[in-house]
């Protein structure tokens, strides 16, 4: 049986922690650095191993990096899932070491699909996506100031140059990298890509993210797998007399389903499938935006379906 080695990351340090004996842990705190990582490896206990960590941001990778470069079996797990597990057990204690614990016995106790690390061209994309969101916000703020300056009779022509010039610049690197996206997507995601973009409803940037987070429809098994990862899970809160309103669990990532949900309107007005359905569900006195969302599901299970079978979209789809 495998060791549970659990370990909380921070910006400065890491927390870890592996029972010896039953309920008895050994316990160690090292810097969140390579001489830390080098210190923590050499502390590990003997035989076969897992080391559990939450995926706290950008501070875990560097130790899962380090650790996958020396055969270690890692696995990273949503913190929400870490929490909920803590307050099952009415754990009242919340500190570092604490938290080391838990992950610890999440992991002896649950069943852990073990970390690989993203592929350079999947880094490459996703980090790229993120760049250009950030540059379309800052674009935006500076047109917003460009519209401001206009309606000042007396404006600076220096400052509205200068301004210009920002917003001629963005728009620059901004095409320059979604030329790269799309060489990128040439390159590894080709046949992918034009099978999910014949789907009414989804356009280039969905596409893009769909190809990004499924590492071209690989990494996950069924369609149900990736939208419970997005976060685009219906849950429903009925029990007794209490009546609750059905709303999507928030465990995945907000720009996924963003873009899910714009394309979700689009496939509720021209994809014969989504748009059956979409009406179907408010005749039936649904909301509209929960529709959208059984839309976007909708899609996301087209998106499945297709590329499992190498086939284009074709208008009398059914699924």
């Amino acid at each position: 049986m495998s060791t549970i080695i659990g370990v909380d990351v921070s910006k400065d340090s890491i927390d870890t922690a592996f029972e010896k004996d039953t309920k008895k842990f050994i316990q160690g705190k090292f810097d969140n650095c390579s001489e830390g990582f080098c210190l923590f490896y050499d502390s590990l206990p003997q035989g076969d191993r897992i080391t559990v960590m939450e995926a706290t941001g950008p501070y875990y990778l560097k130790l899962a990096y380090f650790l996958h470069e020396k055969g270690e079996k890692i696995a990273v797990v949503n913190p929400l899932k870490i929490r909920r597990f803590a307050q099952m057990r009415f754990e009242r204690v919340k500190t570092d070491k604490a938290d080391a614990r838990i992950i610890a016995s999440y992991g002896k106790s649950e069943e852990l699909k073990l970390w690989e690390p993203l592929e350079e061209h999947i880094v490459d994309i996703r980090q790229i996506c993120s760049v250009m969101e950030r540059m379309v916000k800052d674009r935006t703020a500076w047109k917003n100031k460009q519209e401001a300056l206009k309606n000042d009779p007396k404006h600076s022509l220096m400052a509205m140059r200068e301004i210009e010039e920002m917003i001629a610049y963005i728009t620059k690197k901004l095409d320059d990298l979604d030329n790269k996206l799309d060489e990128i997507i040439k390159d590894h995601f080709d046949d992918q890509n034009k099978i999910i973009r014949s789907i009414p409803g989804i356009g280039p940037k969905t596409s893009i993210m769909l190809l990004a987070l499924t590492n071209g429809f690989s990494r996950f098994e069924t369609y149900k797998e990736f939208i419970s990862y997005v976060g685009l899970s219906p849950r429903i809160y009925d029990s007794g007399t209490v009546k609750g309103k059905a709303h999507i669990c928030k465990l995945g990532m907000s720009r996924a389903r963003h873009l899910l949900y714009m394309a979700a309107r689009a496939a509720s007005k021209y994809n014969t499938a989504c748009k059956l359905l979409y009406e179907r569900l408010l005749e039936k006195g649904k909301a509209k935006k929960l529709a959208l969302i059984a839309v976007a599901n909708k899609l996301v299970k087209q998106a499945f379906a297709l590329t499992s079978k190498s086939e284009l979209y074709a208008k009398d789809f059914a699924i």
